[in-house]
């Protein structure tokens, strides 16, 4: 077949790629909605980022390895890195990558995206990231791709596979440079679960530890004194935006917009929870739980998008309406949180 595209749906987190990749894929089958509604609950942040001067990170968190890294049940991953690849002649990894399309893998490859016409990073500096492939028209040369494009909008796309073997072979000069570290290449195929329902368990447990400021999820597996976790993150929101307010020097890279995202996306997505757990007769409906995360959702996402707008042109009023914003989050969550385990436990 010289066309082929795997199925895709517009995934319902965006905030970070290893989100928006994997459940595009998942999110496509009906049977992974109430692992979905399972997850997806506990928020953590990086703390010493004026210290160490590092980056800081607002995310979802659900434990460790990462998510692209054999941590969905759906998916069954495979993962290579370029010291492998590199035994492949350059002109023949489109083929190879097709390849495994055709077997009903969708790939996950490392690149330079700078090399990427709908990047905004095209013909900047170099840019390590990571590209989902889903599908290829073979006669036309080109795969059909998911990224963030040049206006930071996540979209299905086209890439020739001359951009793709240009940007390969941009990934491998880096490499053997060290001028960056080689984060892999991974292949995914979506094997049915045995029926996963709801877990009630899990998300009392998960809403215990946000309210609480901890995780318990595989604690094993790495170091959580260095991550703020749930209601925890609003102090160290507030310290980002403070220091972004006074222009501090200790500030790394920053991405002021993604993070008010991230909170956003969170919030619609406690909100949706609660509005399928309703559906599902799992609760029963209580008003002030529905519309109160409702309210708080819309409040994250006009927040957002002032923030936004701030980027464009200056408001003066904004780091005050971030202070206001990020306290009544932190005080009217634990109310509706509280009453939601409450309604869980029955």
């Amino acid at each position: 077949m010289n066309i082929i595209q795997l199925p895709v749906s517009n995934p319902p987190l965006k905030g970070f790629l290893r989100w928006a990749y994997t459940l595009s894929i998942t999110s496509v089958h009906e049977e992974t909605i109430p692992w979905y509604y399972s997850n997806f609950i506990q928020l953590s942040c990086t703390t010493k980022f004026l210290e160490d001067g590092r980056q800081y990170f607002l995310d979802f968190f659900r434990g460790t390895p990462n998510e692209l890294n054999f941590n969905n049940p759906f998916l069954l991953t495979c993962s290579v890195n370029y010291s492998i690849l590199n035994n492949l002649a350059l002109e023949a990894w489109a083929t190879f990558f097709a390849d495994q399309i055709r077997s009903n893998y969708y790939c996950i490859v490392f690149v330079d995206e700078s090399k990427l016409s709908p990047s905004a990073f095209y013909q900047k500096d170099p840019f390590p990231h990571h590209l989902f492939l889903y599908g290829f028209n073979w006669d036309e040369s080109i795969f059909y791709a998911s990224m963030f494009d040049h206006m930071g909008i996540y979209r299905n796309m086209e890439i020739s596979f001359q951009e793709f073997q240009d940007a390969i072979l941009s990934m491998r000069q880096l490499l053997k440079e060290n001028l960056t570290s080689d984060h892999h290449t991974y292949f995914y195929k979506y094997e049915p679960h045995s029926p996963y329902p709801f877990d009630k368990t899990s998300v009392i447990d998960q809403l215990r530890d946000y309210l609480n400021g901890e995780t318990h999820l595989n604690r094993i597996n790495y170091n959580p004194e260095e991550e703020a976790y749930g209601v925890k993150i609003y102090d160290y929101l507030q310290m980002y935006y403070d220091a972004v307010e006074n222009n501090d020097s200790r500030l790394g890279d920053r991405n002021d917009v993604r993070h008010l995202h991230v909170l956003w996306e969170h919030k619609k997505m406690m909100s949706e929870r609660i509005g399928y757990l309703v559906e599902k007769g799992i609760i029963p409906y209580d008003e002030e739980l529905v519309e109160g995360y409702k309210d708080v959702t819309k409040r994250a996402m006009k927040l957002r998008d002032r923030y936004i707008r701030h980027k464009i042109r200056e408001d003066k009023e904004i780091f005050e309406w971030l202070r206001l914003r990020i306290n009544q989050f932190r005080e009217e969550e634990p109310v509706l949180l509280k009453k939601l385990i409450t309604l869980l436990k029955g």
